[in-house]
Protein backbone atom coordinates (compact mmCIF):
# COMPACT_ATOMS: atom_id res chain seq x y z
CA UNK A 1 0.00 0.00 0.00
CA UNK A 2 2.53 2.12 1.01
CA UNK A 3 4.66 1.85 -2.46
CA UNK A 4 1.52 2.60 -4.53
CA UNK A 5 0.83 5.79 -2.91
CA UNK A 6 4.37 6.80 -3.89
CA UNK A 7 3.65 6.05 -6.88
CA UNK A 8 0.47 7.60 -7.80
CA UNK A 9 2.33 10.83 -5.81
CA UNK A 10 5.47 10.62 -8.23
CA UNK A 11 2.80 10.07 -11.25
CA UNK A 12 0.76 13.44 -10.33
CA UNK A 13 3.74 15.63 -9.44
CA UNK A 14 5.42 14.10 -12.87
CA UNK A 15 2.16 15.15 -14.61
CA UNK A 16 2.00 18.82 -13.38
CA UNK A 17 5.52 19.43 -13.60
CA UNK A 18 4.46 18.96 -17.54
CA UNK A 19 1.58 20.77 -17.42
CA UNK A 20 0.91 22.51 -14.44
CA UNK A 21 3.81 25.02 -14.93
CA UNK A 22 1.65 27.42 -17.09
CA UNK A 23 2.61 30.30 -18.96
CA UNK A 24 5.70 31.85 -17.69
CA UNK A 25 4.74 34.79 -15.66
CA UNK A 26 7.67 37.25 -16.47
CA UNK A 27 9.99 37.67 -19.40
CA UNK A 28 12.82 36.73 -17.36
CA UNK A 29 10.85 33.46 -16.27
CA UNK A 30 10.26 33.01 -20.24
CA UNK A 31 14.07 33.52 -21.23
CA UNK A 32 15.18 31.05 -18.67
CA UNK A 33 12.18 28.27 -20.07
CA UNK A 34 13.36 29.34 -24.05
CA UNK A 35 17.28 28.64 -22.46
CA UNK A 36 16.17 25.14 -21.48
CA UNK A 37 14.00 24.45 -24.53
CA UNK A 38 16.19 22.41 -27.22
CA UNK A 39 13.66 22.83 -30.33
CA UNK A 40 14.39 26.51 -32.05
CA UNK A 41 10.84 26.39 -33.36
CA UNK A 42 9.54 25.37 -29.92
CA UNK A 43 11.21 28.73 -28.87
CA UNK A 44 9.81 31.12 -30.96
CA UNK A 45 6.57 29.76 -30.84
CA UNK A 46 6.98 30.15 -26.98
CA UNK A 47 7.75 34.21 -27.31
CA UNK A 48 5.05 34.53 -29.76
CA UNK A 49 2.82 33.31 -27.15
CA UNK A 50 4.08 35.02 -24.21
CA UNK A 51 3.93 38.24 -26.37
CA UNK A 52 0.75 37.62 -27.19
CA UNK A 53 -0.38 36.88 -23.77
CA UNK A 54 0.63 39.95 -21.90
CA UNK A 55 -0.57 42.12 -25.01
CA UNK A 56 2.96 43.09 -27.20
CA UNK A 57 5.84 45.87 -26.08
CA UNK A 58 6.97 46.43 -23.33
CA UNK A 59 6.64 43.63 -20.92
CA UNK A 60 6.53 45.41 -17.55
CA UNK A 61 7.28 43.25 -14.25
CA UNK A 62 7.37 43.82 -11.09
CA UNK A 63 6.16 47.43 -11.62
CA UNK A 64 9.66 48.81 -12.40
CA UNK A 65 11.21 46.88 -14.72
CA UNK A 66 11.22 46.59 -18.69
CA UNK A 67 11.81 43.86 -21.33
CA UNK A 68 11.23 44.91 -25.14
CA UNK A 69 11.13 42.08 -27.98
CA UNK A 70 11.80 42.94 -31.48
CA UNK A 71 11.83 40.72 -34.04
CA UNK A 72 13.94 40.74 -37.52
CA UNK A 73 12.33 42.81 -40.25
CA UNK A 74 11.62 40.76 -43.61
CA UNK A 75 15.10 41.31 -44.78
CA UNK A 76 17.14 40.02 -41.77
CA UNK A 77 17.16 43.43 -40.13
CA UNK A 78 17.13 44.15 -36.36
CA UNK A 79 17.10 47.44 -34.67
CA UNK A 80 18.27 48.88 -32.02
CA UNK A 81 16.00 50.53 -29.13
CA UNK A 82 16.70 54.30 -27.81
CA UNK A 83 14.40 56.03 -26.39
CA UNK A 84 14.04 58.14 -22.66
CA UNK A 85 15.23 54.81 -20.94
CA UNK A 86 18.75 54.88 -22.13
CA UNK A 87 19.41 58.75 -22.85
CA UNK A 88 18.60 58.39 -26.75
CA UNK A 89 21.95 56.64 -27.02
CA UNK A 90 23.86 59.39 -25.74
CA UNK A 91 26.66 59.44 -22.94
CA UNK A 92 29.23 62.33 -21.26
CA UNK A 93 31.50 61.26 -23.67
CA UNK A 94 29.46 61.71 -26.62
CA UNK A 95 26.87 59.13 -28.71
CA UNK A 96 27.12 55.49 -28.02
CA UNK A 97 26.40 53.35 -30.97
CA UNK A 98 25.53 50.40 -29.25
CA UNK A 99 23.36 51.37 -26.73
CA UNK A 100 19.82 49.84 -26.95
CA UNK A 101 21.40 46.93 -29.35
CA UNK A 102 19.47 43.48 -28.33
CA UNK A 103 20.14 40.21 -27.42
CA UNK A 104 19.28 37.34 -29.45
CA UNK A 105 17.75 34.71 -28.46
CA UNK A 106 19.59 31.81 -29.75
CA UNK A 107 17.75 29.93 -32.97
CA UNK A 108 14.82 32.32 -32.63
CA UNK A 109 14.31 35.02 -35.21
CA UNK A 110 13.70 37.26 -32.00
CA UNK A 111 16.13 39.57 -29.64
CA UNK A 112 15.19 41.34 -26.17
CA UNK A 113 16.58 44.58 -24.47
CA UNK A 114 16.21 44.65 -20.60
CA UNK A 115 15.87 47.84 -18.61
CA UNK A 116 13.89 49.64 -15.61
CA UNK A 117 12.11 52.59 -14.85
CA UNK A 118 10.38 54.67 -12.24
CA UNK A 119 7.30 53.11 -11.68
CA UNK A 120 5.43 56.41 -12.43
CA UNK A 121 7.19 57.39 -15.32
CA UNK A 122 6.08 58.39 -18.85
CA UNK A 123 8.80 56.92 -21.18
CA UNK A 124 9.42 57.60 -25.48
CA UNK A 125 11.38 55.55 -27.30
CA UNK A 126 12.02 53.92 -31.03
CA UNK A 127 13.02 51.55 -32.98
CA UNK A 128 16.29 52.71 -34.97
CA UNK A 129 17.52 51.17 -37.86
CA UNK A 130 21.03 52.96 -38.68
CA UNK A 131 19.57 56.37 -39.55
CA UNK A 132 15.75 55.68 -39.39
CA UNK A 133 13.37 55.43 -36.70
CA UNK A 134 9.92 53.74 -36.26
CA UNK A 135 7.68 53.15 -33.80
CA UNK A 136 6.86 50.23 -31.99
CA UNK A 137 5.10 47.84 -34.66
CA UNK A 138 3.61 45.60 -30.87
CA UNK A 139 3.12 48.66 -28.75
CA UNK A 140 -0.28 50.49 -29.70
CA UNK A 141 0.55 53.69 -27.50
CA UNK A 142 1.87 56.37 -29.90
CA UNK A 143 3.12 59.87 -29.78
CA UNK A 144 3.18 62.60 -32.62
CA UNK A 145 6.48 64.14 -31.98
CA UNK A 146 8.70 66.84 -33.92
CA UNK A 147 11.13 64.45 -35.25
CA UNK A 148 8.69 62.18 -36.00
CA UNK A 149 6.56 58.97 -34.82
CA UNK A 150 7.45 57.56 -30.98
CA UNK A 151 6.40 54.98 -28.83
CA UNK A 152 4.76 55.83 -25.26
CA UNK A 153 5.37 53.66 -22.56
CA UNK A 154 3.21 54.64 -18.85
CA UNK A 155 4.39 53.00 -15.93
CA UNK A 156 1.92 51.44 -14.06
CA UNK A 157 1.71 54.17 -11.58
CA UNK A 158 1.84 56.85 -13.91
CA UNK A 159 -0.65 59.72 -13.48
CA UNK A 160 -2.36 61.03 -15.96
CA UNK A 161 -3.24 64.72 -16.74
CA UNK A 162 -7.07 65.11 -17.08
CA UNK A 163 -6.40 69.46 -17.83
CA UNK A 164 -4.47 67.81 -21.40
CA UNK A 165 -6.19 64.45 -21.97
CA UNK A 166 -9.75 64.89 -20.89
CA UNK A 167 -12.94 65.18 -22.96
CA UNK A 168 -13.11 68.75 -24.77
CA UNK A 169 -14.81 71.34 -22.27
CA UNK A 170 -18.15 72.35 -23.40
CA UNK A 171 -17.52 76.25 -24.48
CA UNK A 172 -14.08 76.75 -25.88
CA UNK A 173 -12.19 80.04 -25.90
CA UNK A 174 -11.61 81.98 -28.85
CA UNK A 175 -8.53 82.47 -30.52
CA UNK A 176 -7.06 84.99 -33.22
CA UNK A 177 -3.86 85.52 -35.25
CA UNK A 178 -2.51 88.44 -36.60
CA UNK A 179 0.65 89.23 -38.11
CA UNK A 180 2.41 91.77 -35.73
CA UNK A 181 4.66 94.26 -37.56
CA UNK A 182 8.11 94.92 -35.58
CA UNK A 183 10.13 98.02 -35.91
CA UNK A 184 12.43 96.54 -33.34
CA UNK A 185 12.93 93.52 -35.14
CA UNK A 186 12.52 94.91 -38.88
CA UNK A 187 10.30 92.28 -39.54
CA UNK A 188 6.79 90.51 -38.98
CA UNK A 189 5.97 87.90 -35.75
CA UNK A 190 2.73 85.86 -35.98
CA UNK A 191 1.02 86.08 -32.91
CA UNK A 192 -2.11 84.50 -31.44
CA UNK A 193 -4.42 85.25 -28.85
CA UNK A 194 -6.89 83.72 -26.63
CA UNK A 195 -9.61 84.98 -25.07
CA UNK A 196 -11.04 83.02 -22.12
CA UNK A 197 -15.23 81.97 -22.23
CA UNK A 198 -17.26 85.01 -21.17
CA UNK A 199 -15.13 87.76 -22.09
CA UNK A 200 -16.99 89.59 -24.37
CA UNK A 201 -19.82 89.08 -22.26
CA UNK A 202 -18.24 91.00 -18.94
CA UNK A 203 -15.87 94.07 -17.99
CA UNK A 204 -13.10 91.78 -15.62
CA UNK A 205 -9.61 92.13 -16.28
CA UNK A 206 -7.89 89.61 -17.05
CA UNK A 207 -3.92 87.90 -16.11
CA UNK A 208 -1.86 87.46 -19.44
CA UNK A 209 0.06 84.24 -19.91
CA UNK A 210 2.53 84.51 -22.79
CA UNK A 211 4.28 81.16 -24.69
CA UNK A 212 7.43 81.27 -26.02
CA UNK A 213 7.68 79.60 -29.54
CA UNK A 214 3.62 80.22 -30.17
CA UNK A 215 3.02 78.29 -33.35
CA UNK A 216 4.04 75.14 -30.97
CA UNK A 217 1.86 75.09 -28.30
CA UNK A 218 -1.09 76.64 -30.24
CA UNK A 219 -1.31 74.54 -33.45
CA UNK A 220 1.01 71.22 -32.33
CA UNK A 221 -0.31 70.82 -28.24
CA UNK A 222 -3.45 72.86 -28.87
CA UNK A 223 -2.78 74.70 -25.64
CA UNK A 224 -5.90 76.84 -26.23
CA UNK A 225 -8.14 73.39 -25.26
CA UNK A 226 -5.93 72.77 -22.11
CA UNK A 227 -6.94 76.22 -21.00
CA UNK A 228 -10.45 75.59 -21.62
CA UNK A 229 -10.18 72.53 -19.38
CA UNK A 230 -8.79 74.71 -16.33
CA UNK A 231 -10.41 77.31 -16.51
CA UNK A 232 -13.92 75.49 -16.63
CA UNK A 233 -12.87 73.19 -13.54
CA UNK A 234 -11.50 76.47 -11.83
CA UNK A 235 -8.65 74.95 -11.64
CA UNK A 236 -7.11 78.09 -12.52
CA UNK A 237 -8.65 81.82 -13.13
CA UNK A 238 -9.54 82.69 -16.73
CA UNK A 239 -6.69 84.09 -18.26
CA UNK A 240 -5.82 85.53 -21.65
CA UNK A 241 -3.00 83.81 -23.28
CA UNK A 242 -0.71 85.56 -26.08
CA UNK A 243 1.07 83.01 -28.23
CA UNK A 244 4.55 84.39 -29.83
CA UNK A 245 6.08 82.94 -32.75
CA UNK A 246 10.07 83.58 -33.10
CA UNK A 247 12.13 83.66 -36.14
CA UNK A 248 15.48 82.41 -35.04
CA UNK A 249 14.59 80.74 -31.91
CA UNK A 250 18.54 80.27 -31.16
CA UNK A 251 18.96 84.57 -32.21
CA UNK A 252 16.24 85.84 -30.35
CA UNK A 253 15.81 83.99 -27.34
CA UNK A 254 19.82 84.38 -27.00
CA UNK A 255 19.69 88.03 -24.76
CA UNK A 256 18.84 89.40 -28.47
CA UNK A 257 18.31 92.97 -27.87
CA UNK A 258 15.84 93.80 -30.77
CA UNK A 259 13.83 90.61 -29.69
CA UNK A 260 13.69 91.87 -26.35
CA UNK A 261 12.39 95.13 -27.16
CA UNK A 262 9.76 93.81 -29.40
CA UNK A 263 8.07 91.80 -26.51
CA UNK A 264 8.46 93.92 -24.33
CA UNK A 265 7.93 97.41 -25.62
CA UNK A 266 5.64 96.57 -29.03
CA UNK A 267 3.77 93.84 -28.34
CA UNK A 268 3.25 93.62 -24.59
CA UNK A 269 1.76 97.86 -25.25
CA UNK A 270 -0.44 96.86 -27.92
CA UNK A 271 -1.78 93.39 -25.90
CA UNK A 272 -2.82 95.63 -22.84
CA UNK A 273 -4.44 98.29 -25.57
CA UNK A 274 -6.31 96.47 -27.05
CA UNK A 275 -7.65 93.64 -24.30
CA UNK A 276 -9.02 93.98 -20.71
CA UNK A 277 -5.44 92.84 -19.19
CA UNK A 278 -4.46 93.30 -15.68
CA UNK A 279 -1.34 95.36 -16.16
CA UNK A 280 0.89 94.57 -13.06
CA UNK A 281 3.85 92.41 -12.86
CA UNK A 282 1.93 90.05 -10.88
CA UNK A 283 -0.45 89.12 -13.52
CA UNK A 284 1.89 88.51 -16.11
CA UNK A 285 3.71 85.85 -17.14
CA UNK A 286 6.31 84.86 -19.45
CA UNK A 287 6.69 80.91 -20.24
CA UNK A 288 8.55 78.50 -22.08
CA UNK A 289 9.99 75.55 -22.45
CA UNK A 290 13.61 73.95 -23.93
CA UNK A 291 15.66 76.95 -25.37
CA UNK A 292 11.97 78.90 -24.70
CA UNK A 293 12.57 78.46 -21.17
CA UNK A 294 16.10 80.22 -21.68
CA UNK A 295 14.38 82.74 -23.79
CA UNK A 296 11.76 83.36 -20.57
CA UNK A 297 13.95 83.72 -17.96
CA UNK A 298 15.91 86.25 -19.96
CA UNK A 299 13.06 88.53 -20.24
CA UNK A 300 11.93 88.03 -16.88
CA UNK A 301 15.22 88.93 -15.30
CA UNK A 302 15.76 92.13 -18.24
CA UNK A 303 12.43 93.13 -17.34
CA UNK A 304 11.20 92.48 -13.70
CA UNK A 305 8.27 95.34 -13.73
CA UNK A 306 6.80 93.85 -16.67
CA UNK A 307 6.99 90.05 -16.01
CA UNK A 308 5.95 89.22 -12.20
CA UNK A 309 5.88 85.33 -12.94
CA UNK A 310 8.05 82.79 -14.93
CA UNK A 311 7.53 79.44 -15.68
CA UNK A 312 10.91 77.80 -17.34
CA UNK A 313 10.36 73.99 -18.34
CA UNK A 314 13.15 71.64 -19.17
CA UNK A 315 15.41 74.52 -19.29
CA UNK A 316 19.14 74.28 -21.13
CA UNK A 317 22.24 74.49 -18.82
CA UNK A 318 23.18 77.60 -19.61
CA UNK A 319 19.62 79.45 -18.26
CA UNK A 320 21.60 79.63 -14.56
CA UNK A 321 24.13 82.20 -15.97
CA UNK A 322 21.49 84.64 -16.53
CA UNK A 323 21.15 84.59 -12.57
CA UNK A 324 25.14 83.61 -11.49
CA UNK A 325 26.57 86.09 -14.38
CA UNK A 326 24.95 88.97 -14.25
CA UNK A 327 24.42 91.59 -11.38
CA UNK A 328 20.90 92.61 -12.92
CA UNK A 329 20.12 88.68 -12.62
CA UNK A 330 20.75 88.91 -9.24
CA UNK A 331 18.60 92.51 -8.43
CA UNK A 332 15.52 92.17 -10.88
CA UNK A 333 14.64 87.68 -9.50
CA UNK A 334 13.35 89.38 -6.08
CA UNK A 335 10.73 90.62 -7.92
CA UNK A 336 9.94 87.28 -9.95
CA UNK A 337 8.12 84.20 -8.87
CA UNK A 338 9.84 81.21 -10.81
CA UNK A 339 8.24 77.99 -11.84
CA UNK A 340 10.96 75.80 -12.94
CA UNK A 341 10.23 71.75 -14.69
CA UNK A 342 12.89 69.50 -14.47
CA UNK A 343 12.38 65.97 -16.68
CA UNK A 344 14.21 63.09 -15.35
CA UNK A 345 14.91 61.03 -18.24
CA UNK A 346 16.23 64.88 -19.85
CA UNK A 347 19.18 63.88 -21.35
CA UNK A 348 20.10 67.82 -20.03
CA UNK A 349 18.44 67.89 -16.97
CA UNK A 350 20.75 69.27 -14.81
CA UNK A 351 19.89 72.79 -16.77
CA UNK A 352 17.23 72.72 -14.75
CA UNK A 353 18.65 71.59 -11.43
CA UNK A 354 21.34 74.29 -11.74
CA UNK A 355 18.85 76.86 -12.21
CA UNK A 356 16.52 75.98 -9.31
CA UNK A 357 19.93 76.26 -7.52
CA UNK A 358 20.72 79.29 -8.79
CA UNK A 359 17.73 81.14 -7.86
CA UNK A 360 17.61 79.64 -4.47
CA UNK A 361 21.02 80.79 -3.96
CA UNK A 362 19.85 84.56 -4.57
CA UNK A 363 16.84 83.74 -2.26
CA UNK A 364 14.64 83.86 -5.43
CA UNK A 365 10.66 82.46 -5.11
CA UNK A 366 10.98 79.76 -6.75
CA UNK A 367 8.91 76.59 -7.09
CA UNK A 368 10.80 73.35 -8.37
CA UNK A 369 9.10 69.98 -9.52
CA UNK A 370 10.58 66.96 -11.14
CA UNK A 371 8.85 64.23 -12.90
CA UNK A 372 9.60 60.93 -14.19
CA UNK A 373 9.65 61.68 -17.84
CA UNK A 374 11.69 62.85 -21.26
CA UNK A 375 12.87 66.11 -22.90
CA UNK A 376 9.46 66.44 -25.02
CA UNK A 377 6.72 68.27 -26.33
CA UNK A 378 4.32 65.65 -24.33
CA UNK A 379 6.03 66.63 -21.42
CA UNK A 380 5.86 70.17 -21.51
CA UNK A 381 2.33 69.83 -22.80
CA UNK A 382 0.45 68.00 -20.03
CA UNK A 383 2.75 69.79 -17.43
CA UNK A 384 1.43 73.31 -18.12
CA UNK A 385 -1.21 72.78 -15.61
CA UNK A 386 1.58 72.30 -12.92
CA UNK A 387 3.31 75.95 -13.79
CA UNK A 388 -0.14 77.79 -13.82
CA UNK A 389 -1.33 76.13 -10.89
CA UNK A 390 1.56 77.47 -9.28
CA UNK A 391 2.01 80.91 -10.22
CA UNK A 392 -1.73 81.42 -11.13
CA UNK A 393 -4.14 79.85 -8.76
CA UNK A 394 -7.38 79.67 -8.73
CA UNK A 395 -9.23 81.90 -5.69
CA UNK A 396 -10.39 80.99 -2.58
CA UNK A 397 -14.45 80.83 -3.27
Amino acid sequence: MRRSLCSVTFVLLTACGLGCAGEPRTAQELLKRAAREDDPQARTAMVERFLEVRGGNPVVDQNARLTFFVKDDPAGRIPRIVGDFNNWATTPQGYDPKAGTPIRIEGTPWSYVETTAFTNARLEYVFLYEKDTAPDPRNPRRIRTFSGERSEVRMPFFSGHPEAEGPAASAKGTVTEQVFESRALKASRRVWTYRPVGYEGSQDIYPTVYFLDGGNYTDWMDVPAVLDRMIATKTIPPVIAVFVEPGSRQEEYSRNPAWRAFVATELIPSIDAKLRTFPAPEQRLIFGSSLGAYGAVDLAVEYPGIFGLCAALAPPAQAATLITNQAQGQRAIHGVRFFVLGAVYDTDVKGARTLRTALAEASADVRYEEVPEGHAAETFRTHIDNALKALLPAPIS
